[in-house]
């Protein structure tokens, strides 16, 4: 017996048309108002365009038939060239202008996801479901091509096909009415057809986002970082690099032929039905014709009239599509911005002054597409100024823990106190200004070296202090060596005369900012991974006077230079294995013991010059 798969649930959204658009012109109406108005005068302008241009062959026809002179059949043709002249540039002038705002429009809708995004709480980057929402939300703020920004420009260029097909429409009806039901008929068949796509492809866009984001990663972000390029050619990863992208650009052909498909189905079913409906109107008005019930300038105005009315109709189809689907991108992008995480960001209680304790209460973690816990019902207690350093193999979760401390993770289980408050007890803002990171992954901002390290506008830095945590993190002979010293910029993408600093500069400079911060919980994470030996003694001479006045967190893979901790934290197995100080762990003869023997071995020699 087959198996029942459980059907997906297909995706709505949650606002609808009219909420989309009020919302769109409150966002103008902030940004840029003038684009709210523009578009108004777009209407009288394009409803002369379209009366000249159904009246002027008629016109034109019956001047030269009744006028006996050359020179009136002149004015009038030369008079309605000029008129259309006029409406040309006036419409090419209001369009040109409206586009432009509505590029300012585009960009105040990428400042508000930009700074969302930077306010956001972090852990929820982690959600593959909130990944999904980021990703929608780019595409309705992406580019020029996102159809909510146009909404100003749909309703004005829909009011003006309103008008034209009561224009268009009169003069029909004059003919046969029937005629105006004709053409609404196939225009409402081309509406479902319409519909019908652009719904499909709204529903398919996460699996092409998806895709997208993959090729991007092989083809852009590991092709402009220079960093893969060693690796890529010493271990042959060309083949296999080539290979992937082949494969996801296969993929991303194949949704993309689906909405070819669909688009070319459309477009044949809209075809018959233009054909059929426009066949038929047309075949009556020659029928008219040929009884002679009309004469040439009437022949003339009315098929233009029928065109034109044709093309209205096509034309009111298009924008309302249009609208659908910006309404759909601004939805999307709408309850992308609504997404809220659970600290705190009210009023909260007061933070403490002086360096506080650290409680976990049977905490659990696992990242959301981890495939196991990386933390399950760990408790412990650090008390405030404690000098704690973390030890365990690699990902036993040490970096793990130190986020859940300070509200950049949240528990799956458990709770985390601090000073034996809860974490959502404080708000969020003030809660990180406790903590100071030295992190394994940091980004430098490309701006100067002071700035990097007060992290604060030039007006408000404390040079004084710079220059003290600069000497304390031991950049002061690198420093000294800039032509600029401390104002020397990072980034030689932004600024010409800006450098960039090693791996080991980079640490020390992370340092530097760490000090000027002076923050009541140091989380150091593996401090002097990238740093010479030389530097790493000074970094360990100079670790009490740095975490003189804080709760402090040392993680390192050397357990030789956590000895001036007053505790161990042994992680193993998705907990804490082992706790104590090093002398303490060293006589339990425990599973610490037997890592710290396992690394001194390579730094004892034995008699021979061999390693024991």
């Amino acid at each position: 017996m087959k198996k029942a798969t459980k059907k997906v649930p297909k995706r709505k959204p949650k606002y609808g048309l009219f909420s989309c658009v009020g919302y769109i012109y409150r966002l103008l109406w902030q940004s840029e108002r003038k684009l709210v108005f523009a578009g108004i005068l777009t209407v009288p302008v394009s409803l002369a365009l379209s009366a000249l241009a159904l009246y002027t062959p008629s016109i034109m026809l019956s001047a030269l038939e009744k006028s006996g002179r050359f020179s009136q059949a002149a004015l009038v043709i030369i008079g309605l060239l000029f008129a259309q002249l006029l409406c040309s540039i006036s419409d090419n002038v209001i369009t040109t202008k409206s586009f432009y705002m509505e590029m300012y429009v585009l960009n105040h809708m990428k400042l508000r996801w930009e700074t969302y995004l930077r306010d956001r709480d972090r852990y929820l980057g982690y959600d593959p479901e909130v990944q999904k929402w980021n990703e929608r939300a780019q595409n309705a703020s992406g580019d020029n091509h996102t159809a909510g920004v146009h909404f100003p420009k749909y309703f004005t260029d829909m009011l003006s096909e309103i008008l034209k097909f009561l224009l268009f429409g009169t003069v029909i009806s004059l003919l046969h009415p029937l005629i105006i039901l004709l053409l609404a008929a196939g225009c409402a068949l081309n509406a479902v057809m319409g519909k019908w796509e652009r719904r499909r492809n709204w529903e398919e866009r996460d699996i092409r986002n998806d895709l997208e984001k993959k090729i991007n990663c092989i083809s852009w972000s590991i092709s402009q970082d220079l960093s893969y390029a060693k690796d890529i050619r010493l271990y042959g990863m060309k083949g296999f690099l080539h290979e992937r992208l082949m494969g996801l650009l296969t993929l991303s052909l194949g949704e993309r032929r689906k909405m070819e498909r669909r688009a070319i189905l459309t477009a044949l079913v809209n075809y018959l039905v233009v054909f059929v409906r426009d066949g038929a109107a047309y075949a009556f008005l020659i029928a008219e014709a040929v009884r002679g019930s009309m004469d040439a300038a009437s022949f003339v105005l009315y098929f233009s009239a029928i065109t034109s009315l044709s093309g209205v109709m096509g034309s009111i189809l298009e924008i309302i599509n249009k609208v659908s689907e910006g309404a759909m991108q601004v939805s999307d992008f709408r309850e992308a911005m609504e997404i809220e995480g659970r600290l705190n960001r009210g009023a909260g209680i007061p933070i403490p002054q002086e360096p506080f304790s650290i409680t976990f209460r049977n905490v659990s973690y696992q990242y959301p597409e981890g495939e196991k816990r990386v933390l399950e019902n760990v408790s412990f207690h650090i008390k405030a100024g404690e000098k704690i350093a973390l030890v365990g193999p690699n990902g036993a979760g040490k970096t793990t823990l130190t986020k859940l401390m300070c509200g950049l993770l949240l528990p799956d289980e458990g709770e985390i106190l601090l000073n034996g408050h809860s974490l959502y007890e404080y708000n969020r803002d003030e809660m990180y200004s406790l903590f100071g990171i030295v992190p394994q992954q940091f980004n430098l901002l490309p701006a100067s070296i002071a700035q990097n390290i007060a992290a604060a506008e030039e007006a408000e830095i404390d040079r004084d202090r710079v220059d003290n945590c600069i000497r304390l993190a031991g950049l002061t002979e690198k420093i000294a060596s800039l032509p600029k010293g401390a104002d020397t910029p990072l980034s030689r993408e932004l600024y010409e005369d800006g450098v960039e600093l090693s791996g080991g500069e980079k640490q020390k400079l992370l340092l530097a900012r760490l000090l000027y911060k002076a923050p009541l919980c140091m989380i150091l994470d593996e401090p002097t991974a990238a740093l010479d030996p030389i530097a790493e003694d000074r970094m360990y001479r100079n670790y009490h006077q740095i975490a003189s006045n804080a709760t402090s967190i040392f993680i390192s893979h050397r357990l030789a230079s956590t000895r001036f901790c007053d505790r161990i934290f042994l992680l193993d197995g998705a907990g804490i294995a082992e706790v104590g100080t090093h002398d303490e762990l060293m006589a339990d003869g425990g599973k610490y013991r037997e890592l710290f023997e396992l690394q001194s071995r390579y730094y004892r020699e034995g008699e021979n010059g061999e390693v024991e």
